[in-house]
């Protein structure tokens, strides 16, 4: 009698035991809940205070704006600074090489060139011929050896197959220049100081060959004369086969580079 008590309540203590972690897990998410919903009001306070201070923001830069009239941002179609005239010598760099060649077109073509127009296109197009072959005599005349200074953009440094190319920064007037070059890393180690760059200017002596082209599509340079503008409908170009570079105070080495006709 008394083990069948002890197994009919024995079924009951089992069941009570598991009832209370149930329980007590039960109790856990309603204070998490609670705590959720309170961190949730707390928040949406925290929204409604800043949405109130940017509109008292944006109503203090709207009575700015009425109370000092126009806005003063620049237009936005402000064009840039023309560049700094630089003198007509190509031993300057590009931008004198540029200059050069504008003056060598403009004794070239010293009347406006042809428009387009409603009527025929034949003057324009005997004037883009005639271009073509200024272009091409200037290519085959222009070669010259030339050295040029500036410094090298580090972050263009590439080394493969024993060359290493990089890319010359020369500043004319008040505008830069890229001159990319390539040249042996045996040749480069001149630049080098225990593995980086030397600091400061480096003298680039190459061989350039002027490259014009005819663009019967730009008859002025526009805001940001990208490429440059020899003349109307010609963009300035070149190729720049460098013989050495060396820091700008060293003496520069010999060169095999042909000499200008």
């Amino acid at each position: 009698m008394q083990l069948a008590r002890l197994a009919a309540v024995a079924p009951i203590a089992f069941c009570l035991a598991a009832a209370a972690p149930q329980d007590q897990t039960a109790g856990d998410l309603r204070r998490e809940i609670d705590q959720l919903r309170q961190q949730v009001a707390e928040q949406q306070a925290d929204l409604d205070a800043a949405r109130a201070r940017i509109q008292e923001l944006e109503q203090q830069l709207a009575d700015r704006s009425r109370s000092s009239g126009a806005a003063t941002a620049p237009a936005p179609d402000a064009t840039p600074p023309a560049p700094t005239p630089v003198p007509a010598d190509p031993n300057l760099g590009p931008g004198g090489l540029l200059s050069s060649l504008q003056a060598d077109y403009l004794a070239a073509f010293p009347s406006d060139p042809p428009t387009r127009g409603t009527g025929s296109t034949a003057p324009l197009e005997r004037h883009w011929s005639a271009l073509r072959t200024w272009a091409t005599k200037v290519e085959r005349e222009g070669v010259r050896s030339l050295s040029w200074t500036g410094t090298i953009d580090p972050n263009s440094v590439r080394s493969s197959n024993r060359t290493v190319t990089f890319t010359v920064i020369v500043t004319n007037g008040n505008r830069d220049y890229r001159v990319p070059g390539a040249i042996s890393a045996g040749s480069f180690e001149r630049v080098l100081r225990n593995g980086s760059l030397v600091q400061g200017p480096v003298t680039v002596n190459a061989v350039i060959k002027p490259r014009l082209r005819i663009n019967p599509d730009r008859p002025a340079p526009g805001a940001f004369d990208v490429p440059p503008m020899v003349g109307p409908y010609v963009e300035f170009g070149y190729v720049c086969d460098v013989k050495s570079v060396v820091p700008a105070s060293a003496p520069a080495a010999p060169s095999n580079a042909p000499a200008a006709p």
